[in-house]
């Protein structure tokens, strides 16, 4: 029997749903209410095979293959994987992805409108994901920073961090830069569904519209603070058989390191498509 338990402080556990993540048209609608309400879904003892696990995340929407694609599952390019493990002495996933808070996509023109992240090998210790409740961050913020926000957007560029967050991959090439122009988004993002306000920055952000450039970088600094407030944060340690599914429109997440010299992660992860986001 399938249950969604409420966690603090926010997202919920979800219960009972098979292995398979094969759901039934009810249990299935109840999962993408309790997705909708909660920003992100902890799901225990599951073990889809890459294809139930694309059929899944399909049910809410259009899938993203991820670019590059060497990182792609092969056979499946709809799985993106993520971690140190290797094939053959070949690495199959990406490693060290996803440090530093970020919501996937953002340095996109149309971002992911969400992730699932299912664990098929993790370290017994450490490797814990951190998700943070941006609705919660932007209610936070005092009225006249908020004032200060709206109607704002942020530069996302791709092309002036890849080296801070990248460091041990190659530089982008020409032709990277070219498909990954910068990018303007709101602040202050609306859900397009649930119509609910978040604060919309991350680690790609560089500049804020109609601001000095220190005074914004200084600005940008002081909110990512702000979104990273630990009474805010969920922190997931990973067990065998854990799949997450996040809402990028309303969610950060960060990875944190492990012993990769000792131990192996290899996580899949499938892509919601998305939409260009709206300004609240």
């Amino acid at each position: 029997m399938l249950a969604i338990t409420p966690m603090q402080p926010f997202g919920a556990e979800v219960r009972g749903a098979p292995a398979s993540l094969e759901l039934g048209d009810a249990d299935f609608a109840a999962v993408a209410q309790a997705w909708g309400r909660h920003s992100i879904l902890i799901f225990r003892d599951i073990a889809p095979t890459p294809a139930q696990q694309i059929a899944f995340t399909r049910r809410l929407g259009p899938l993203h293959i991820m670019q590059p694609p060497q990182y792609n599952l092969d056979g499946h390019p709809e799985i993106f994987v993520v971690g140190n493990a290797t094939e053959d002495g070949r690495p199959v996933g990406m490693r060290d992805a996803g440090m530093g808070f970020h919501s996937d996509g953002e340095d996109k023109a149309i971002p992911n409108a969400g992730s699932f992240l299912v664990a098929v090998q993790v370290p017994p210790e450490r490797g814990d994901t951190l998700f943070a409740d941006m609705v919660a961050a932007w209610d936070a913020l005092e009225e006249p920073t908020r004032a200060l926000l709206r109607g704002r957007r942020a530069r996302f560029s791709r092309a002036a961090l890849h080296h801070v967050h990248y460091p041990h991959l190659p530089p982008l090439t020409d032709q990277q830069r070219r498909d990954r122009p910068d990018v303007w988004h709101p602040i202050a993002r609306r859900h397009p569904t649930s119509g609910r306000v978040a604060l919309y920055i991350g680690r790609w952000a560089v500049e804020i519209e109609g601001m000095a450039e220190a005074e914004g970088e200084a600005l940008i600094a002081r909110l990512l603070a702000h979104a990273q407030d630990p009474a805010r944060i969920h922190r997931h340690a990973w067990r065998p058989g854990d799949g997450v599914l996040w809402d990028n429109r309303v969610t950060q997440h960060c990875a944190t390191p492990f012993d990769s010299a000792r131990y192996t992660r290899r996580m899949h992860r499938t892509t919601l498509e998305g939409e260009v986001p709206l300004l609240a």
